[in-house]
């Protein structure tokens, strides 16, 4: 059973990281979680950041508990996630310039890659945020590509939000489609059975990651989920497509791993 009782918001002022601030506000009051920031200590680090966390937090009406560290960034964020037994990291996949480029950018998807738990990444800071209204759920002809139903399933419920099932993979064929028509069949029978609004959409044969972002503008989503691994060699949850999308991605990205997945279905 999936739960969230802990989120982790790794900080620094910039853009990215204060909407991913902002986001994690409003997940711990849809979930009655609570809200971890940490900042890890650099040789430039803003004197002034737990002052800019506060600033943010008491305008989303939230309260926190501040962790500071010094040492390596991504190992100290994966640390701190164990530690705490957090159930989601939420972060901002760049910073404003020169180091703050560095301290996000260069760490996002590392965390991506070490963490136990999902992690939700955001580009820019997204103003005033009220929730997500329409999640992509991106799908391939991989086992790997449909155990992320059930986290989509708990954010879209937290939100009310629509489901977009979109199918797709870098290869053509109408045994492929056939076999993903079935999946996206099965999957929006569980969705609808939440009480889930689903939709549909599919595209094959190009290169995945910008016919996600391209598929979720068009039909105005505002939030991507996405596996990190899979075995299947014309999946598309390999490491490169993952990264892309993490790294250009306008719009949110949440990255589940298999072995997550794994971990909650033991528990159950």
């Amino acid at each position: 059973m999936i739960s969230i009782n802990n989120i982790l918001v790794p900080f620094v002022d910039s853009p990215s990281a204060i909407g991913a601030l902002k986001t994690a506000a409003k997940l711990c009051t849809i979930h009655s979680a609570k809200l971890h920031v940490i900042h890890v200590l650099t040789e430039k680090s803003n004197e002034n950041v737990l002052d800019r966390i506060k600033e943010v937090c008491t305008k989303e009406n939230a309260v926190f508990t501040f962790i500071e560290r010094s040492g390596n960034i991504h190992k100290e964020i994966t640390k701190a996630e164990k530690e705490i037994g957090v159930d989601l990291i939420v972060m901002g996949a760049y910073g404003k310039s020169g180091w703050q480029q560095f301290w996000v950018g260069s760490n996002a998807f590392k965390v991506i890659s070490t963490s136990h738990c999902p992690v939700l990444t955001l580009q820019n800071d997204l103003g005033t945020f009220n929730g997500f209204n329409k999640i992509m759920l991106p799908l391939d002809d991989s086992d790997e590509s449909r155990q992320k139903v059930n986290w989509v399933a708990k954010l879209a419920k937290g939100f009310d939000a629509e489901v977009l099932i979109f199918n797709t993979t870098k290869v053509k064929g109408d045994e492929t489609r056939l076999k993903l028509a079935q999946y996206a069949t099965q999957i929006e029978g569980i969705l609808l059975k939440e009480g889930i609004k689903t939709s549909f959409d599919e595209s094959y044969g190009n290169n995945i990651a910008e016919d996600c972002i391209k598929f979720a503008q068009l039909h105005n989503c505002d939030l991507i989920t996405i596996m990190t691994e899979t075995e299947h060699t014309n999946s598309f949850y390999m490491g490169t497509y993952a990264q892309q999308l993490v790294s250009k991605s306008p719009i949110p990205v949440f990255t589940i791993h298999a072995r997550s997945v794994a971990k909650l279905q033991s528990l159950g």
